[in-house]
């Protein structure tokens, strides 16, 4: 059992400035330190909240404290103070590439290539000291540097990853494990929806739906109920033949779906990701991509994610209960938990 020892109060070494976000126990602050008067991020946990979980944190702690990357936002330092936790992160101010693209309506194929490969290049990291992220979605992208809306702006785009709540590490010689299922529901794998072992190819099934995202407006994996919309996921139903995606190159095409592939085995690696022909195709990707849904869309499918939680929570009690000789959940699950089961006896 690991144990993390934060300096006691640090906190009138920071000077805070504005509040940056907030969940449900923690906020994050843009903040000052008073010393050197360096900008940071300040992520304060209130340890009281009935959500907090402190072996959670530490272990989220653990995994990203050995993190240095250029795409990747730099945890610096750790401390407790009163019922208070606090992270010293590296101030990113161009926000979340979520809000970014819940203002823009066109991404070209070569600003998608552009975000994409960085985020990539943190996975490639990440996977190469055996850290799945787990979490890798529009919100946890941070931009530094943000073009203007018209998409004029020559400044380059600086994608930094973040939040490794839901990270882990994978011991010497395991390459998958079992772990209660996290994330957000678009973005999860067949293998996580099932309740399987996972390992570093789920990052890579995230990024293949912000890829989908990115240059095609909507994700890959969208049915107003969320039963049909988790069961496309396992099934890994999905279309690259709409007039969306005729104006798409096949380089993209190909891409995608080697990121969607359903079974793990088969599934594109990050370091085979970032020798894919599409990146080096770069200059031949000028033409801006259709207009997307509108962004209204794109929140409509972010306020499906408690429902497909209580899908998902309830599709694993059901094939639990089946292994163990019960009678499966009835009813509108069935056809979801029919074809999951029959997909996850197949994979085990």
């Amino acid at each position: 059992m690991y144990e993390i020892s934060f300096v006691d109060d640090d906190s009138e070494d920071f000077r805070i400035q504005d509040l940056l976000g907030e969940g449900s126990f923690a906020q994050v602050y843009k903040c000052v330190e008073t010393k050197s008067q360096t900008v940071f991020a300040l992520k304060e946990f209130d340890q009281k909240h009935k959500e907090f979980d402190e072996k959670t944190v530490e272990q989220e702690v653990l995994v990203w404290t050995d993190v240095v990357h250029e795409n990747i936002v730099r945890l610096y330092a750790s401390f407790a103070t009163g019922s208070y936790m606090y992270f010293v992160l590296e101030y990113v101010d161009g926000g979340s590439l979520f809000n970014h693209m819940m203002q823009r309506h066109k991404y070209s194929e070569k600003e998608a290539a552009n975000i994409l490969k960085q985020v990539l290049e943190a996975l490639h990291y990440l996977h190469k000291k055996r850290i799945v992220h787990r979490d890798v979605k529009p919100d946890n992208l941070l931009i530094k540097q943000v073009p203007d809306t018209a998409g004029k702006s020559k400044q380059h785009l600086t994608i930094k990853l973040c939040d490794f709540g839901f990270a882990f590490k994978l011991p010497p010689g395991v390459e998958v494990t079992c772990c209660p299922p996290r994330g957000a529901p678009m973005f999860l794998a067949p293998e996580t929806i099932l309740d399987n072992p996972i390992g570093r190819p789920v990052d890579m099934w995230s990024t293949g739906v912000l890829l989908h995202l990115l240059v095609a407006g909507y994700p890959p994996f969208w049915h107003d109920n969320s039963e049909k919309m988790l069961l496309a996921a396992v099934r890994g139903q999905f279309s690259l033949t709409t007039p969306t995606w005729n104006k798409i190159s096949k380089s993209c095409k190909d891409l995608v779906k080697c990121m969607l592939a359903v079974q793990t085995s088969q599934r594109i690696a990050a370091v085979e990701a970032l020798r894919h022909p599409w990146f080096f195709k770069l200059s031949e990707l000028d033409s801006p991509r259709p207009r997307r849904k509108h962004s209204s869309e794109l929140s409509k499918s972010c306020r499906l994610t408690e429902k497909l939680k209580c899908t998902i929570s309830e599709m694993h009690s059901s094939m639990k209960l089946h292994r163990l000789g019960l009678d499966p959940l009835k009813g509108k699950f069935s056809p979801l938990y029919h074809s999951a089961m029959n997909l996850s006896e197949v994979s085990r």
